[in-house]
């Protein structure tokens, strides 16, 4: 079987890169990331409503473009490349989540507010906060950590238990009960918050007996979101890399002549190589091969973070003296490296899952 892009594809890729190189430059990055917030909320609300990028996966009959995961991934690649700080990647995966609950109590409300521009974020690990219903009506409380991108969402997608049983709930940010508050992190251009939960509203999007399963899903869904961000933020440190060794010139020479740097730049791109094509079958798997999403979704997210890892940390070597300055871009894809790792739980708990899934361990 053959895989490649088709010309609409290709063409949503061309656009939104150069939308991204016009606008989103490293100037532009670096001051929404320094401004305290971590936002680039112009940015965000032309992506949300000239190019309609977070309704891509959405059901027509709401309002979105009824594409698959591929073309969102391909904007979340593409969003990975210039580290952009907006909640894309949390909003397009609560809208996956949503779409499985399309047919459930008030997920069809959200998904139009996502096609009208709402952000939405994830916390699919809520595992110090609970739910209870009296009545009719559900409450939930409980802290949650490591929120990404809370403070520039209007809603929260939280795994958590709803009478002792796995459910996915939504919380409204700005409503009763709900607390969010800024944390430090080191990664400048992802922003993260704890959401303090006090008997605060929430809605179920799942039934009793699927909760479970429609948590997994949205996990694996996130995993292949992760790596696809990770791929175009590694492939495009990889060619800032390229492009100063070519530009840096010693003994009369360009750097990237000397054979010792050209080949830890080649190991460099073999890393690359395979995590592309993982995650690009990955994105596939969401809709197309659903029964493999449990294992390709992890694994695309192991093998694409461990790109990413090697090349920013090879990037600010083979930088030299400059590459290790706060003023050079080198820095962020290596924190943006990091804290992905860290939101994903870690590569060892990402092999462990991995492994007993696919029936190795």
């Amino acid at each position: 079987m053959r895989f490649e892009f088709s010309e609409d594809q290709q063409e949503l890729r061309q656009t939104v890169r150069g939308f991204l190189e016009r606008h989103a430059t490293p100037d532009v990055v670096r001051a929404a990331a320094e401004q305290g917030s971590g936002f680039a909320g112009s940015l965000w609300k032309r992506l949300v409503t000239e190019m309609e990028l977070t309704s891509l996966a959405i059901d027509p009959a709401l309002g979105g473009a009824g594409a698959s995961f591929v073309e969102v991934g391909i904007a979340l690649e593409e969003l990975g490349r210039t580290l952009l700080p907006v909640p894309f990647l949390p909003t397009v995966v609560a809208a996956a989540a949503l779409s499985e609950a399309a047919d459930h109590h008030g997920a069809v409300p959200l998904l139009e507010r996502i096609v009208a521009g709402a952000a939405a974020t994830i916390a699919l690990d809520a595992a110090h906060a609970s739910a209870t219903s009296r009545g009719g009506a559900i409450t939930v409380s409980g802290t949650v950590p490591f929120v990404a991108d809370g403070a520039h969402a209007e809603f929260a997608l939280l795994a958590t238990t709803l009478d002792n049983q796995p459910a996915l709930l939504a919380v409204e940010l700005a409503g009763p009960g709900a607390q969010l508050d800024a944390q430090p992190t080191l990664d400048q251009t992802r922003s993260l918050a704890t959401l303090t939960l006090s008997s605060a509203p929430a809605a179920c999007l799942t039934a009793p007996a699927a909760g479970a399963q429609a948590i997994a899903r949205a996990r694996d869904v996130l995993a292949v979101a992760s790596a696809m961000e990770s791929i175009g933020a590694a492939a495009r440190c990889l060619e800032l890399t390229l492009a100063y060794l070519h530009d840096r010139h010693q003994f009369g020479r360009p750097i990237g002549s000397f054979q010792a740097l050209k080949h830890r730049c080649a190991d460099l791109h073999v890393a690359l190589e395979p995590a592309r094509s993982t995650a690009y079958y990955a994105t596939w798997t969401v809709t197309g091969a659903p029964d493999e999403l449990a294992v390709v979704g992890p694994l695309a997210q192991l093998v694409a973070g461990d790109a990413l890892l090697a090349i920013s940390r090879e990037s600010i070597q083979l930088h030299g003296g400059i590459g290790f300055t706060w003023e050079h871009d080198a820095h962020l894809f290596f924190k943006r490296a990091k804290s992905s790792e860290l939101l994903c739980g870690g590569r060892r708990a990402l092999r462990t899952l991995i492994g007993q899934r696919a029936g190795i361990v």
